[in-house]
C-alpha cells in the first residue's frame, strides 16, 4: 500500500471513529479531505451519507446518496440508502420506486424486500413471494440470509390473516435461527457474573463522596419490542432531549473493563480511567450534535440493563426510565421478529419468556438500590396516552415541556405502515393501539408463554 493510500485509509478510520463518537460534522469534514483526493473512495460515500441523516440533513444525504450510486452503479448499497432516506422523509413512492428498482436487478435481494414490506402489502401471489420460496433452501446463500426467507413469509401471511400458516413458518424461521446459525449455544438471557454483588450495600459503599460533574444521559432501559423507540420518540421530540438511539456506550464500557476483583475492583477500575468516559462521550455527542439546546442524550441501548448497577457510584444523577410490555405481546413481537446474536433469547418462546421476567427482576432490583432518579412505565399507558405519560416523565425529571412538540411527536398512528408486531421503522416511529393485545389472535400458539414466565417469576424470588 502506498503512502497516499495510507494516508487516506488513516483518514476514513478517524471518520469513522467521528461518526461513532457522534461527530458528524468532523466526520463529513473528513470524507471531504478523502474525496478531494480520490472519489472513487465509497467508504467515504457511505459515511457521509450516514452522517447528513444523523445531523438531519436529509436533502444532502439523498444529493451523496444518489452522487455515490452514479460513481459506483454495480453497488446496492447507495441506492438503498437512498430509499431509506425517502422513507424517513415519508415519500412512499419515492422510496418503493427505489426497491422495485432494485429488485428487479437482484429479485432476491432481503434488505429490499423486508424494508417495503414496511408501507407496501405483499401477498402471497406476488413475484417477491416466490422468490423468497426459492431462496429458502438456497446453499449459496447464509443461513442467516436463509433464515430470512421464512419470517418475510410468515409476515406476509400474517398481514393476509393466515395466522397458522404464518405461525409455523415463524417457526421454522426460529428453528433456523436456532440450530443453522447460532448450534444452539447461548440461547438464554444471562445475568452478570457481578449481579450478586451489585446491591444496596455495594452502592452506599461506592456513593461519591462529593457530587460528580453533571452527566448528560439518559436511560431507556427494557427489551427490544417494549416500546423503548416510541418512548425515545416521544422524549425526543423535545429541545432539551437528544435521542442517539442505541450507542451501546455503557454496555461496552462495563463490559470491557477489568471485572477480575468483583464489583469493588471494578467501580475502582472503572474510577482509574482517564477522564469520565461516560460523560464525556455524550457531552461531545451534545456539543457536536444537531440539537444545540439539548442538556441530555436518551440512550436505548438493551444490553445495559444487565450491569446498570456500575452506572450508580459513577454517575446518580442520570435519569432511568424502565419499559415494560404485556409479557405475551412482548414474547411474540420477539419471536416474530428475526434479531441477531445479540438477542438470541427470542429464537424461542419459553427462553424470551424467561428473558422478560429476568429483565423485569433487573429493573426491579435497580429500582430497590441505585440512588438514581428513576421511573417505570408500561406500553400500554403509553400508547393510550402518549403526551399525558411523557409529560409526566419530564415533569418528574424537572426537564421542561414543550407541548406542542409533544403533541405532534404522538400525532402519528402509524396508518401508513404495515408495523407488524415484529417490525418496526425505527426512524419513523408510530403509535399503534391495534397492537395492544394483538396476541390474543395466537393465544393457542402462544400457551406456553404465560406459564414459562410465572415459573421464572418465581425461580427468582
Amino acid at each position: 500500500m502506498s503512502s497516499l493510500q495510507d494516508a487516506l485509509a488513516d483518514k476514513l478510520e478517524d471518520a469513522d471513529e467521528a461518526e461513532e463518537d457522534g461527530r458528524f460534522e468532523q466526520a463529513i469534514i473528513l470524507c471531504n479531505e478523502v474525496t478531494r483526493i480520490d472519489r472513487k473512495q465509497a467508504e467515504a460515500w457511505k459515511i457521509r451519507t450516514r452522517s447528513f441523516i444523523a445531523m438531519e440533513r436529509l436533502d444532502l444525504a439523498i444529493e451523496n446518496a444518489r452522487e455515490a450510486a452514479k460513481l459506483f452503479p454495480s453497488s446496492v448499497t447507495h441506492r438503498i440508502m437512498q430509499a431509506r432516506i425517502h422513507v424517513l422523509a415519508r415519500r412512499w413512492e419515492k422510496g418503493a420506486t427505489i426497491y422495485r428498482a432494485i429488485l428487479r436487478d437482484n429479485p432476491a435481494h432481503l434488505n429490499s424486500i423486508r424494508e417495503l414490506m414496511d408501507f407496501e402489502t405483499i401477498t402471497p401471489q406476488d413475484d417477491i413471494y416466490t422468490q423468497l420460496v426459492r431462496a429458502a433452501d438456497d446453499d449459496g446463500m447464509k443461513p442467516y440470509d436463509r433464515a430470512s426467507t421464512w419470517f418475510l413469509r410468515a409476515q406476509i401471511h400474517m398481514v393476509a390473516g393466515e395466522d397458522d400458516l404464518a405461525f409455523r413458518l415463524f417457526d421454522e424461521g426460529n428453528r433456523r435461527m436456532r440450530e443453522d446459525v447460532h448450534e444452539n449455544r447461548r440461547l438464554e438471557y444471562s445475568f452478570s457474573r457481578l449481579l450478586p454483588e451489585l446491591d444496596l450495600a455495594f452502592q452506599r459503599r461506592h456513593s461519591p463522596m462529593t457530587p460528580p460533574d453533571a452527566c448528560p444521559l439518559f436511560v431507556i432501559a427494557g427489551l427490544p419490542r417494549s416500546g423503548k423507540t416510541l418512548l425515545e420518540k416521544l422524549l425526543g421530540s423535545q429541545p432539551s432531549l437528544y435521542a442517539v438511539g442505541e450507542t451501546s456506550v455503557l454496555y461496552n464500557l462495563f463490559l470491557d473493563v477489568d471485572r477480575s476483583g468483583g464489583a469493588d475492583g471494578t467501580i475502582r477500575a472503572l474510577r482509574a480511567l482517564p477522564g469520565q468516559p461516560i460523560r464525556d462521550h455524550f457531552a461531545d455527542r451534545l456539543k457536536y450534535g444537531p440539537k444545540k439546546g439539548a442538556i441530555r442524550c436518551i440512550d436505548t441501548t438493551p444490553g445495559s440493563l444487565e450491569q446498570l448497577g456500575l452506572l450508580g457510584p459513577l454517575h446518580p444523577d442520570v435519569p432511568i426510565v424502565f419499559v415494560r410490555r404485556d409479557t405475551r405481546d412482548l414474547a411474540a413481537s420477539l419471536y416474530f421478529k428475526q434479531f441477531n446474536k445479540a438477542h438470541r433469547y427470542t429464537y424461542d418462546l419459553g427462553t424470551a419468556a424467561r428473558a422478560i421476567a429476568r429483565t423485569e427482576y433487573l429493573a426491579r432490583r435497580w429500582q430497590a438500590t441505585m440512588p438514581n432518579p428513576m421511573a417505570e412505565i408500561r406500553y400500554e399507558e403509553m400508547v393510550a396516552d402518549p403526551v399525558g405519560t411523557a409529560r409526566r416523565l419530564l415533569t418528574q425529571f424537572g426537564l421542561p415541556v414543550e407541548e406542542e412538540a409533544l403533541r405532534h411527536a404522538a400525532g402519528d398512528d402509524g396508518r401508513s405502515l404495515n408495523l407488524l408486531p415484529g417490525r418496526s421503522l425505527d426512524g419513523v416511529g408510530a403509535i399503534r393501539r391495534d397492537l395492544v393485545g394483538f396476541s390474543e389472535r395466537f393465544a393457542r400458539q402462544l400457551e406456553t408463554v404465560l406459564p414459562a414466565y410465572e415459573a421464572e417469576i418465581r425461580d427468582l424470588g
